[in-house]
């Protein structure tokens, strides 16, 4: 999957190249951000007590995006969210025994593609849309009686949504925005998932620099 990291730093490249050809031509993003995970845990072939399919990172949502017209764009998109939980896991029953296993989540996404941007009767109120490809990193680091064992992988992700930039200057906007994240995520020996697409939501908030 490098192939798809080196395409996502290729697009945020060619978003900076336009801003550096004309500054009034390029925007730049940073904000909190929520994401909810789809854990597939479920799935696991575990019995598990306290969780379901999905849990809550928090973290960190960044965007570049280049315009080579009024309303046309080249977003580059980096955004990161982290969830320390510990799961109480039986792999033999329903009704346990259960071991305490510390979960350690880490999940990145690492984006390009096309940004539009509409104009309203409201100045100050500039909604958008977006649809980026790239790459998903994620890590599981579980530890149990004191034994950590670490998983990760690489995968295929889209980002598909947008949001609305609400002007607070002329440079200076509040942006929100949501995102459907599906990251299709391969085999892995190491785990024994099998291939499935997870379905996670990016929630953010922030400040867009423009």
């Amino acid at each position: 999957m490098r192939k798809l990291l080196l395409l996502a730093v290729l697009v945020a490249a060619t978003a900076s190249m336009a801003f550096a050809q004309d500054n009034s031509k390029a925007e730049f993003f940073a904000g909190f951000s929520v994401d909810s995970i789809d854990t597939g845990i479920n799935e696991s072939g575990f019995f598990v007590q306290n969780t379901n399919n999905r849990l809550t990172g928090y973290g960190f949502d960044t965007s570049v995006t280049g315009y080579f017209h009024k309303n046309i764009g080249i977003e580059g998109n980096v955004d990161g969210h982290f969830r320390t939980k510990t799961f109480n896991i039986s792999a033999t029953s329903a009704t346990g025994p259960f071991t305490p296993v510390e979960n350690k989540i880490r999940d990145y996404n690492f984006m390009g593609g096309p940004h539009v941007r509409f104009t309203t009767s409201n100045s100050k109120v500039t909604p958008y849309l977006h649809a980026l490809v790239g790459g998903n990193h994620s890590s599981v680091t579980g530890t149990a009686t004191g034994i950590s064992v670490t998983d990760k992988e690489t995968d295929l992700a889209l980002k598909l949504g947008g949001g609305i930039d609400f002007g607070m200057t002329d440079r200076i906007g509040l942006r929100l925005s949501a995102d459907y994240n599906p990251v299709f995520e391969r085999n892995d020996d190491t785990s024994g998932v099998n291939n499935r697409t997870r379905h996670d939501g990016v929630f953010s908030v922030g400040l867009v620099f423009k």
